[in-house]
């Protein structure tokens, strides 16, 4: 029996052990300057010794809940491993200086590449489910920046429009999972269409601050304070633009949800050459030096991959693939807990199909290929492994106090008082008032921290925020509420471990310089977040849903 009572849910010391795989990454990284691979293994073996001792978890369920884990993160882990590879080869071929040579033609300042490569096709990759942070460091790297700066924009370029990723996989999953699953009906809305249409506004409505936000801490991972200053008015401009776009596609519901990211990161990025063109002389950069290959083959792979991550994840498409391979790509855990790997319609798999067809277009000489392999098994291993285990850490709070009934996954006995994610929100949900509408974003920011991914976040704390705002009276609120915590999930992609091992391995850095990128970025991630309680506070004041 353990020491703490059936009542322990409401302690202090309950939520303090409940976050404390949170504290023990980040404790690692910025204080020991620690890699993120070795703090999310070193997290996931506390969870699973947490869960087992301390919250009535069987040692069958913890188990479990890591396979579960490590088969859900393998739609991005995947991705991550084959699109380091593609970068790879994209280096090794001289794509990448090709690719360089031209935006240093398009964007003469570090600030305008930036704002160009980062906030704008950086939201526009992110939303056709490309993982910047294994795609953009070495071109970073090329184009001149530092590797602590090419890391911090590479994983910054991915928050601002989390929720839109993967054609907005973060916004139509939790929906559906909401309404049909947990049977969450808030007030007003009538049927699952009018819940993601009603999400998609409420996480929107934020998007014009957030994006503005992201856009200035880009800026300072470059130069400090003088490359705010440089590019302050661009940056604001930027932002306004990607987020409002995103909010008056929303509105207005003239394209589909899947495609909103898309749209705004396009938009940002044309707005960004036609920004710079009025502000700046543009002065040509001499020939001298200048890549053989052409543009168009240089980009080749991406065109190629962007082609195939629209066209697959078109609802039609996607359901077809899906289906496909039918109940043999489904790996059942428990009676009611199975995973659909959803092969053919996964990203990973289109990621994979391109760079063996990116091999043919780029053409590498055997030499190059060989090495690049090298180099890709040698490096991909720490980011795959740190996706999966953050995932995996995720699962064990979520089953925590849960107990296999012949073959069935049950809450246990002590479910209401042990599971640590009930815990987590059970101890915010106390607060009232402003305090809690300011706070309640938190609840997103650590479920996306510990799952690595804002989706993750939203369906694991659906049901549990529901029952939080119900106790505090705010249930007309729901929606808006949902939509901080989602932006704030967002946000957590900033710090998320994962994507910083992703980010530092794809440049072959080590812990010290995520470490570095971890000391700067947590206050800013902190402030946006309790920015986003704030703006959720008096939107509620001014009865705004």
């Amino acid at each position: 029996m353990s020491r703490f009572t059936d009542e322990r849910g409401e302690g202090w010391m309950d939520f303090l052990l409940a976050i404390s795989p949170i504290v023990l990454i980040l404790l690692g990284m910025t204080i020991f300057s620690r890699s993120g691979f070795l703090m999310s293994v070193l997290a996931w073996i506390f969870t699973f010794l947490l869960a087992l001792v301390f919250f009535k978890t069987p040692f069958d369920v913890c188990l479990s809940a890591t396979i579960f884990g490590i088969l859900k993160s393998l739609s991005i882990s995947l991705a991550v491993f084959f699109t380091m590879l593609l970068i790879f080869i994209m280096k090794a071929t001289k794509a990448l200086d090709s690719i360089a040579y031209k935006l240093k033609n398009l964007c003469k300042t570090k600030e305008e590449q930036v704002m160009f490569l980062g906030l704008g096709f950086g939201s526009l990759a992110t939303s056709l489910g490309v993982v910047t942070p294994a795609l953009f460091p070495p071109l970073l790297l090329t184009l001149g920046f530092s590797p602590v700066s090419s890391i911090a924009i590479s994983v910054l370029c991915y928050d601002p429009l989390t929720s839109f990723a993967l054609l907005s996989i973060p916004i139509t999953v939790p929906s559906e999972v909401a309404w049909q699953a947990f049977k969450i009906q808030p007030q007003g809305i009538t049927n699952l269409e009018h819940f993601i249409n009603t999400f998609t506004i409420d996480i929107s409505i934020f998007l014009p601050f957030i994006s503005v936000g992201f856009a200035y801490i880009m800026l300072y991972f470059i130069d400090g304070i003088n490359s705010l200053k440089r590019g302050f008015i661009s940056a604001l401009l930027s932002g306004l633009v990607l987020g409002f776009s995103c909010l008056t596609f929303s509105i207005t519901k003239i394209f589909p949800v899947q495609i909103i990211g898309t749209l705004s990161g396009l938009l940002t990025m044309i707005f960004v050459l036609i920004y710079q063109r009025i502000t700046n002389v543009q002065n040509p950069i001499e020939e001298k030096g200048k890549p053989n290959m052409s543009l168009l083959r240089a980009t080749s792979p991406w065109i190629l991959l962007f082609f195939f991550a629209l066209v697959t994840n078109l609802p039609g498409t996607s359901k077809f693939l899906s289906d496909l391979p039918g109940k043999y790509e489904v790996i059942t855990l428990y009676k009611n807990q199975s995973v659909d790997l959803n092969i053919l319609s996964s990203i990973w798999f289109w990621i994979m199909i391109t760079t063996i067809i990116s091999i043919f277009l780029l053409r590498p000489t055997n030499e190059q290929l060989s090495s690049t392999i090298k180099l890709w098994l040698k490096r991909s291993f720490s980011p795959f492994v740190a996706y999966s285990v953050c995932f995996s850490i995720a699962m064990i709070m979520a089953w925590s106090a849960m107990s296999n009934s012949s073959g069935v996954l049950v809450p246990g006995a002590y479910y209401s008082s042990f599971n640590m994610d009930r815990i987590i929100a059970i101890k915010i949900a106390m607060l009232s008032g402003t305090v809690f509408t300011t706070l309640i974003p938190y609840l997103g920011l650590i479920g996306s921290f510990i799952g690595g991914s804002e989706t993750a976040s939203n369906v694991f704390f659906a049901k549990i925020l529901y029952e939080s705002v119900k106790s505090v009276g705010y249930d007309s609120y729901f929606m808006i509420i949902f939509g901080a915590h989602a932006v704030a999930g967002g946000i957590a992609s900033a710090i998320t471990p994962a994507k910083i091992t992703n980010a530092a391995m794809t440049i072959g850095c080590s812990g010290k310089e995520e470490s570095e990128f971890m000391k700067k970025a947590i206050l800013p991630v902190i402030i946006l977040t309790f920015l986003t309680g704030i703006i959720l506070t008096v939107f509620i004041s001014l009865g705004i849903k």
